[in-house]
């Protein structure tokens, strides 16, 4: 069991988007992938809390991941994401923005 629960918000328009994927009911591939982007960005070793100060319109993120054997909320903005990070914020902005 792998849940994802993300949520952003801020940005120019304020608007708050967010989502919760269970990865078991997902389709095997898109599983796949998500579980490749969490460890691509080695999530659980990240810190908790990467915003140092609020940045004007920026957005930011919540993510927080569960398995079996960990849970893990992280915050992050855009410009304090680390790179290896982004392509999951992507991919669920997208799919948040999707729903």
């Amino acid at each position: 069991m792998t849940d994802i629960m993300f949520e952003r918000t801020g940005g120019f328009m304020g608007r708050k988007v967010s989502l919760k994927l269970d990865l078991d009911d997902l389709p095997h591939d898109q599983a796949k992938n998500l579980k490749h982007l969490l460890e691509g960005a080695d999530f659980f070793s990240l810190p908790e809390n990467l915003i140092t100060r609020p940045v004007p319109d920026e957005f930011t993120y919540i993510i927080t991941v569960e398995d079996d054997d960990h849970r893990k909320t992280i915050r992050v903005s855009d410009t304090t994401a680390p790179d290896a990070l982004r392509p999951l914020i992507a991919e669920l902005s997208q799919r948040a923005r999707a729903r």
